[in-house]
Parts: C-alpha cells; sequence; structure tokens
C-alpha cells in the first residue's frame, strides 16, 4: 500500500529511533531521501501529517515565533478531537484539517465543540473540497483555509472571533494541574484548603466566576508557558520535514543535540 511508506518514516517512532541510533538499513536509507520522500508526499499522498507539518512550518516558525507561541494536536474538545491549534499573545485559533481522504460528515458538530474553546476557528482543506466546506460555512464566522496545488496555505474566507459560545469547563479541562493551580491562586486572594480529590472541582468553580473572554485569556496565557528554549535553538536546524514531528516529541537538550548530530552525520 503506498500509504504504508510514508506512515512508516513520518511518525515519532522515528524520531526516537534517530535519537537512540536504532536505525536499520532500511530507515537509514529512507532518511538519506528523507526530502524526496517527502517531495513525493507533496504530489501524491498529502495526508493530515503533511497538511499539520506545513501548518507548522508557516505559523509557527514562519508568521508567528516559537518564543510567543504554542502549538497543539489531536486534544480533545467534548465529543471532538482538535487537529491543530495556534496560541499566541495576539492570535490563537484551532483548525480542522480535511485532507482528500477525509469526509465532512462531522464538520459541523466539530466546531460547535471547538467554539467552546477557542474563538477563532478554520478549516483547512484542498481545492477539491473548498466549494463544499463553503457551502457549510458561508452564513458562519468560520474561516476556510486551502492547502493549494503549490502546497501553500491560502486564506479564502477570514474567521471572525466569536466568544458567545465559550464554556468555563473545556477551557478549564486544557489545562495541567499546577496549570490551574497557578492561574486560580493568582486570580483569589484566598484559595479553600480542600483535599486533593476536592480540589479540581473547588478550583473549577471559582474559575466559573470569571467572565468567559477573561478566562480564555487566563488559560491561553498559562498554555504559554509551556513554551520550551530546546525548541527555539534548536528546532529550525532540523530538516523542514521533520519539524513537527521533532516539536511534538518535547525533546530535552541532550535528546536535541543527539538527533541533529546524528542528522548531520546523515547516519
Amino acid at each position: 500500500m503506498e500509504s504504508a511508506k510514508f506512515n512508516d518514516w513520518f511518525n515519532k517512532k522515528t524520531i526516537t529511533k534517530l535519537i537512540e541510533k536504532d536505525i536499520d538499513e532500511k530507515i537509514s536509507n529512507q532518511l538519506v531521501n528523507s526530502k524526496s520522500l517527502y517531495k513525493e508526499m507533496e504530489s501524491s499522498y498529502r495526508n493530515e501529517f503533511f497538511y499539520k507539518n506545513t501548518l507548522f512550518n508557516k505559523y509557527v516558525l514562519g508568521t508567528y515565533s516559537l518564543n510567543t507561541t504554542v502549538a497543539l494536536s489531536e486534544f480533545e474538545i467534548d465529543n471532538s478531537k482538535a487537529d491543530f491549534a495556534i496560541i499566541n499573545k495576539k492570535k490563537s485559533f484551532v483548525v480542522e484539517i480535511k485532507t482528500d481522504l477525509d469526509t465532512l460528515d462531522k464538520l459541523i458538530y466539530q466546531i460547535e465543540d471547538y467554539y467552546k474553546v477557542f474563538s477563532l476557528v478554520y478549516v483547512l482543506t484542498s481545492e477539491n473540497y473548498y466549494y463544499q466546506v463553503y457551502r457549510l460555512v458561508k452564513n458562519t464566522n468560520v474561516g476556510i483555509m486551502v492547502l493549494t496545488k503549490r502546497n501553500t496555505i491560502s486564506i479564502r474566507k477570514f474567521a471572525k472571533d466569536d466568544f458567545s459560545k465559550l464554556k468555563h469547563e473545556n477551557l478549564f479541562r486544557l489545562l495541567r494541574k499546577e496549570e490551574y493551580e497557578d492561574l486560580i491562586e493568582n486570580q483569589f486572594k484566598e484559595v479553600p484548603d480542600v483535599k486533593p480529590i476536592f480540589r479540581y472541582s473547588t478550583y473549577l468553580d471559582m474559575y466559573k466566576q470569571l467572565g468567559l473572554e477573561k478566562s480564555q485569556k487566563l488559560v491561553f496565557n498559562e498554555v504559554l508557558r509551556r513554551i520550551n528554549g530546546n525548541d527555539v535553538e534548536y528546532l529550525k536546524r532540523v530538516p523542514l520535514e521533520l519539524r513537527w514531528l521533532v516539536y511534538q516529541s518535547h525533546l530535552n537538550r541532550e535528546k536535541f543535540e543527539r538527533l541533529l548530530n546524528n542528522l548531520q552525520g546523515g547516519i
């Protein structure tokens, strides 16, 4: 199956193998030819990974900056799993990806869920799906991006802010334990001393006292504290086709240096 050669190479296991030098001859050959493999994917099999890697290179490394931006992927918002999101001090938005390999059956329900956390929602699709997506969202605040045949991202319909559907519960779930504790303790002069088992529900009840726009901003500010200095220093030295995979791997300095040494050595 043609997709197997792309899926076998462009996954997190490959990054682990590159770091550990556990590379067999087959993978070594693919690494040497990774650019041509990626080019082949561009022309014949633009899967979800390709869309995400393109988004990451264009927006996180291009329009914005690793110093000021966090990219998230595959996180749950109610009954949906968000494909890709960018959180930045200036602009934050979520992107639902619809490749030529997908259907549009769940799109409207996914969009409804995304508005519970994000006030800006985009759909990224291909030229082939553009008009079908447009018909579904033309009278809404949803934006549309198109991955063109030249593999650039074109905004065909700009998203408009909609804060009316935000939900405290969904925003709060985006945070890790230390993040929501930090948020509440900074916002309230007094925090009840409760047993750990009751802390989440107690803090959530306090969080619900905040206005929705403010509460969204506070959550996004906590997420932005996840920015990793190692990413900023090293990631642009990683080949373009592997950057999204490496970013998602959350490598420490030692592993980053080992990876770069192996990549530069050609294995």
